[in-house]
């Protein structure tokens, strides 16, 4: 069976923080005011904090403070594809699917999955890329709408 799926690609641009797991939400919780989307997780090892917006201060894996795993690190500059949805819990490789795609055109990921459904980011000089590779294979891809 081909799977076909639609997916949106936002206007914004995301990006990555990762702080060590002792961090104190009032430390990160204000990056994320204002923000159109943004996700949470953590780990023992790590918070991991994704939040759509330009952080153009900074360079990829600039390390803010710390050292070694105590360190804050940011990675701007990524693109979101969010597989539109919502999908159901029984759907099987959906994820293997966009992913395995990108992988044929070594096209790394990082990925988010909510309760209704998926997100792919891709670094921004690849998102054309990607884009394309996700068309090739029979899905429709449509830019989102700019957040205000």
């Amino acid at each position: 069976m081909t799977m076909k799926l639609e997916l949106e690609l936002d206007q914004l641009p995301y990006t990555i923080h990762r702080f060590p797991p002792s961090t104190p939400a009032s430390i990160y919780l204000p990056l994320i005011d204002n923000q159109a989307w943004y996700s949470i997780t953590k780990t023992p090892e790590e918070i991991s904090l994704v939040i759509s917006h330009h952080y153009a201060d900074t360079k990829d894996n600039q390390l803010v403070s710390g050292s070694g795993d105590n360190e804050h690190k940011i990675t701007p500059g990524w693109r979101c594809f969010k597989v539109k949805g919502p999908l159901d819990f029984s759907y099987v490789g959906i994820m293997a699917n966009l992913s395995g795609v990108l992988a044929e055109n070594s096209i790394s990921v990082f990925v988010v999955s909510t309760y209704d459904t998926d997100y792919i980011l891709v670094k921004e000089d690849k998102a054309m890329e990607a884009k394309k590779a996700f068309e090739s294979v029979g899905h429709s891809v449509q830019s989102g709408p700019v957040a205000v």
